[in-house]
């Protein structure tokens, strides 16, 4: 309350001493323009030249009415507008700092007064709305009409209060390049009233050729909801009349005008109406009755559909938001695609055309504010379970630290918290000893096996699999393990009979044998010679094994 007490306490005036600064230059010169606006002519616009086109000189009071209506008139409509303005204002307006970026690890700095006074204001704007039922109003105002009006009422040079506008009665005084001058508002009931520039924040939704009025998706679906509004008005009068059958009285030739006067409206007594179903049509004469076609209840209601469907691309909104059920969702994508694009092509457009409105006339020029802005706070619609999975999966993968997963629903920070982690399974590591922790794997892969894991030279180059070379032979092995120009020692081949050569020498068989040739086929004697032959040898190098063992 500082703020207010010190500015009443000066009696409205400002005498804070500050530094002195120089003026801050503009990105563009403030110049006057030399284009045109579409729709304005050579005398700007005034109270009594507010046409929207001079070829045909059609009202815009009377063009708004009509909308006005057409809105009131088609449920469609009525569901689209509401849908869109309670989706956008659904978390309320709410002041954010600018340097915020949701990652959960930067502290907000306190609020400064100026600040502080601009939530007060927005937590009661007037005494009869508050600032949730202003924004709908203005949001459907921006739909139906293509502009909405605000009234700012100021106490000094500060902003006090704000008001809703009724937009048909609005009129912008402008010079006949665009420029405002002022604004005039003149209701049905003949009331005037004139507001300054900085009174009004004007908002308009967008135009194909510009202009100062925004074109609503109201005006651009108006053919198909006059269409949906005609075939309404048909079944409700074909139900109000019961269903008749449409038929052809063949009446006699002797019967005069006025009695086939009295015949049919006897018969639209008697025989019309929701009471009259099941009564019999009678005649007199001979006259006989034939039945014309039958009501096409069915074509009537596929024209419905056909252009409830027209209405609702105009306004950019999916079925399901207005509780139009799709069975099966042919062709429709999933219902969060839907969502997404709802909320992406048509409520955020425009919400962002009302924040710079309101920032750039609350914020900036009300309140002097700088480093803070409003936004309208979202409002997850999905599942609770949904959303908590998609959380936990953000978490357990190091997409989101913990302090940001828990700055997303409004807990304070942890300690520790501020590290991305990955789980697999039971185990939990820090992103940042992901290369350990990967090369710790690959060596548990290699263990017991004769591949190792090289060093690398950096984090960026690939873990390299080396074999290592294999541990030099003994001396005393060599000969037993095949080695080339190894002497094989004196007990081996020498000595009596049993060491005799080689039965493939001593048959004369493989004396041309060269090194990886298929030794020579041998049978009967020759054969069990050699068997005895590799039994003694492997007895003997088992010896000689025992003994360097033993050695």
């Amino acid at each position: 309350m500082a703020f207010w007490s010190n500015w009443f306490r000066r009696g409205g005036r400002d005498d804070t001493v500050t530094e002195a600064k120089a003026p801050v230059a503009l990105a563009q010169p403030a110049a006057p323009r030399r284009g045109f606006e579409y729709g304005v002519g050579p005398g700007g616009l005034t109270e009594t030249s507010q046409g929207v086109g001079t070829a045909t000189q059609t009202d815009r009071r009377s063009l708004m009415q009509q909308l006005y209506e057409a809105f009131l008139a088609c449920p469609w409509s009525w569901a689209c507008t509401n849908a869109i303005a309670r989706t956008i204002t659904a978390g309320g307006l709410v002041t954010d700092w600018v340097n915020d970026d949701g990652e959960g690890d930067q502290e907000q700095p306190k609020k400064p007064a100026n600040v502080l006074a601009l939530e007060r204001l927005l937590k009661f704007c007037n005494p009869r709305e508050d600032i949730r039922q202003l924004l709908r109003s203005t949001i459907a105002d921006l739909l139906v009409f293509g502009d909405a009006y605000v009234e700012v009422v100021w106490l000094g040079r500060v902003p006090v209060a704000l008001y809703t506008l009724d937009a048909p009665s609005m009129l912008p005084i402008a010079d006949e390049h665009g420029e405002i001058t002022a604004y005039v508002q003149v209701t049905d009931q003949g009331q005037r009233a004139e507001f300054a520039p900085h009174e009004v924040i004007h908002i308009s939704l967008d135009a194909p050729r510009s202009g100062m009025f925004g074109v609503a998706p109201t005006q651009a679906a108006l053919l198909p909801i006059t269409t949906w509004l005609f075939t309404a008005a048909t079944l409700k009068e074909i139900y109000r009349k019961g269903n008749p059958a449409q038929i052809h009285a063949d009446l006699p030739r002797d019967m005069s005008p006025a009695e086939i006067t009295k015949w049919t409206s006897q018969h639209m007594v008697r025989n019309v109406g929701p009471r009259n179903i099941g009564v019999p049509i009678t005649t007199k004469g001979g006259g006989k009755i034939n039945e014309l076609q039958q009501a096409k209840i069915g074509e009537a209601l596929e024209t419905l559909a056909q252009k409830r469907d027209e209405i609702l691309a105009c306004y950019g909104v999916p079925p399901a938001e207005v509780g139009v059920i799709e069975s099966g969702n042919l062709g429709g994508g999933t219902g969060e695609s839907q969502r997404k694009s709802y909320e992406v092509n048509t409520c955020d457009p425009i919400a962002a055309i009302v924040l710079e409105k309101l920032v750039s006339a609350l914020v900036t020029n009300g309140f002097n504010i700088t480093g803070w802005t409003l936004k309208f706070k979202q409002v997850d619609m999905r599942d609770s379970k949904v959303i908590e999975e998609i959380r936990e999966k953000r978490v357990t993968t190091g997409l989101w630290t913990l302090n940001r997963a828990r700055a997303e629903i409004g807990e304070p920070s942890v300690p520790g918290g501020d590290e991305p982690v990955f789980v697999v399974g039971t185990r939990m590591f820090l992103w940042r000893d992901v290369i350990a922790h990967g090369q710790a794997a690959i060596a548990a892969l290699l263990r017991g096996t004769s591949l190792e894991a090289g060093e690398p030279a950096d984090e960026a180059t690939p873990v390299q699999l080396v074999k290592p070379e294999p541990e030099p032979i003994p001396d005393e092995l060599k000969p037993f393990a095949g080695e080339p120009g190894a002497e094989e020692p004196d007990d081996v081949g020498t000595g009596g009979e049993e060491d005799q050569e080689e039965p493939g020498k001593a048959a004369g068989k493989n004396d041309d044998a060269k090194k990886d040739e298929e030794p020579t086929e041998m049978f009967g004697g020759d054969r069990v010679r050699l068997v005895e032959f590799h039994t003694r040898y492997r007895a003997r190098r088992d010896a000689a094994l025992a003994e360097l063992a033993a050695a």
